[in-house]
């Protein structure tokens, strides 16, 4: 059995952002997961990723960076997972429709997609440097109709984890051209490369449409 969530049309990649194309998975993975979540984009000049990252160059979120996180000066507030729910919540969207956790469950992230048809932006190793990507969907032989809660979740049951990966293939080595979405990895994969990698709990964005979390 396979659920996924997200369209084809509604896919992004940041290879062609105006701004930062080879840095900014972190804005375009937020802007993936909004889309296939069904929160409403606003309309705006040029891509919706692009006007995010500009929300995070502001002098505004620079000062932001500065008193809640002093400890990161030097850091680009794209970069801090607190800045990126910031950004989204009060300055692009105008609600509270994602929050930051750094101790989520696979099992969580899988169930939010089966009850409430909501991604989520995972932190992984997939690069050298660091690299965000949503997860949409999964495909699994036990039958969904029967999960009620994260813990009816058989992860030994798992086939695929599909991604909107938004730097592209990752199988195929982000070949130019190739493309993320719906990229498929392993359970063991996804525990290897999520951060922290190879423990439980992982740090995730997770998304609501009407602020349930």
């Amino acid at each position: 059995m396979r659920i996924f969530i997200a369209m084809h049309d509604d896919f992004h990649t940041q290879r062609n952002n105006e701004i930062a194309p080879a840095e900014t998975c972190n804005v375009t993975s937020m802007i993936n997961a909004l889309k296939a979540s069904g929160i409403p984009v606003p309309d705006g000049a040029g891509q919706p990723e692009d006007r995010l990252a500009e929300i995070l160059e502001s002098p505004e979120a620079y000062a932001k960076l500065a008193k809640d996180y002093p400890q990161m000066t030097g850091t680009k507030p794209r970069e801090i997972h607190g800045l990126l729910s910031w950004a989204v919540n009060e300055k692009f969207i105008g609600n509270k429709v994602t929050t930051f956790s750094a101790a989520v469950s696979l099992r969580e992230i899988l169930f939010r997609i089966i009850k409430f048809k909501t991604a989520s932006v995972i932190s992984t190793t997939m690069t050298k440097g660091g690299h965000l990507v949503a997860i949409a969907g999964f495909s699994t032989t036990q039958d969904i109709a029967g999960i009620t809660s994260p813990a009816g979740i058989d992860v030994a049951l798992l086939r695929r984890i599909y991604l909107l990966d938004s730097w592209g293939d990752w199988t195929t080595g982000y070949e130019a051209g190739s493309s993320g979405f719906g990229v498929g990895i392993s359970y063991d994969e996804f525990m290897t490369m999520a951060k922290p990698a190879s423990v439980e709990r992982k740090w995730a964005h997770l998304f609501s449409r009407d602020g349930t979390f």
